[in-house]
């Protein structure tokens, strides 16, 4: 196990290993420590020629070959693998050797989704102390009071535990949540042109815009949508229905969701920088990978084919009577005679289903 306190001092001096590999159940970390490893290896000048990224099934070759090519015009190379879990053990060996004799002037970070040292390439990672598992700390309000200093976000005390207990352990939402409670919490400037002002955020503010179960249900939407866990998507959907949350709005936020998915494929066709993809997504950093691994569930055209059937029930949920989809039947008399909530939730249910069952 591993403490990213512990880690971070000595990477932002300067002392980096030939090879990370981490491993965590909170993306936020990992995020953390890659970017702070990728600062101080390659600057963002020198990242076109020393800066590599093994997307996909990961072959311990390429890694190895990628490690000992020198680096250009710089002191250092990085090489970012994704997911060392995808490669195969029986491949592993030339990884193992590289172990014994890395390149100094080379950076391995990899990241691993899931591990087991009963396999070779991981116990002899454990070994020699580049396997570091990182976990949330013990006591969440330090931490959480920590983020909010960093952000420069004043939290009460009351917030700080009220914040703790709606979200839970799951730092990559908490460290949302304190971003979000921040600009939540501005005031307008004191003089015309000034600078905006920033209050205390308190544990009622907590309750309006966190603890709120629609947020909760929201986000087990696009996540169970991204998944394409039919299940949890349909249970989402009634939880939204039973708290009379807009139909409409539902659409909305779905079809925001599904423009981040095409937009993720649209991103590496066009082979844009990793490190642009969080602003051009709108979503934090650490949200990145979660929503690149989301699109992997569905190419181009199911895409395009939800973002189609989600305009369809927009349309049928304001009473369009024109239309020639099987939605038709929900639209104008039929609708009122089903009652609107009834009606609403029907079109959301089968807008739903069909979506997930797009993915491939």
């Amino acid at each position: 196990m591993a403490d990213l306190d512990e880690l971070l001092p000595e990477i932002r001096a300067g002392r980096l290993a030939p090879l990370y590999v981490f491993h965590s159940d909170h993306p936020v970390l990992i995020e953390r420590v890659v970017v702070a490893i990728r600062d101080v290896a390659v600057p963002p000048a020198a990242r076109g020629f020393n800066y590599d990224v093994v997307e996909g099934k990961p072959s311990a070759n390429k890694i190895v070959a990628l490690a000992q090519t020198l680096p250009m015009m710089a002191q250092r190379r990085m090489v970012y693998v994704r997911d060392l879990s995808g490669m195969p053990t029986d491949e592993a060996e030339p990884l193992l050797a590289y172990l014994g004799k890395p390149n100094p002037s080379t950076v391995i970070v990899a990241v691993a989704s899931k591990i087991d040292k009963r396999i070779k390439l991981y116990a002899q990672l454990s070994k020699k102390k580049v396997l570091h598992e990182l976990e949330a700390p013990r006591q969440l309000p330090p931490w959480v009071r920590a983020e909010a200093q960093a952000l420069g976000v004043k939290l009460e005390p009351a917030a700080i535990s009220r914040l703790v207990e709606a979200v839970g352990s799951d730092l990559s939402r908490l460290a949302l949540a304190v971003e979000q409670l921040g600009l939540y919490a501005m005031t307008p400037p004191a003089t015309p042109g000034g600078a905006p002002g920033r209050r205390a955020v308190t544990s009622d503010d907590v309750d309006d815009l966190i603890a709120d179960t629609r947020e909760r249900s929201v986000f087990e939407l696009t996540d169970a949508i991204g998944a394409a866990d039919l299940a949890r998507a349909l249970a989402a959907v009634s939880s939204l229905c039973d708290q009379r949350e807009s139909a409409v709005g539902v659409v909305i936020m779905l079809a925001r969701h599904v423009r981040q998915l095409a937009l993720v494929h649209t991103l590496r066709a066009a082979n844009t920088p990793r490190n642009e993809w969080g602003s051009r997504l709108g979503v934090p950093p650490f949200i990145v990978d979660k929503v690149v691994a989301q699109a992997r569930a569905y190419s181009p055209a199911a895409l395009a084919a939800a973002t189609r059937r989600l305009a369809e029930a927009d349309r049928a949920l304001k009473g369009d009577q024109t239309l020639t989809t099987d939605l038709h039947a929900f639209t104008g008399p039929q609708l009122k005679a089903l009652g609107k909530e009834l009606g609403e939730r029907v079109i959301l249910e089968q807008t739903v289903d069909e979506i997930v069952r797009l993915a491939g």
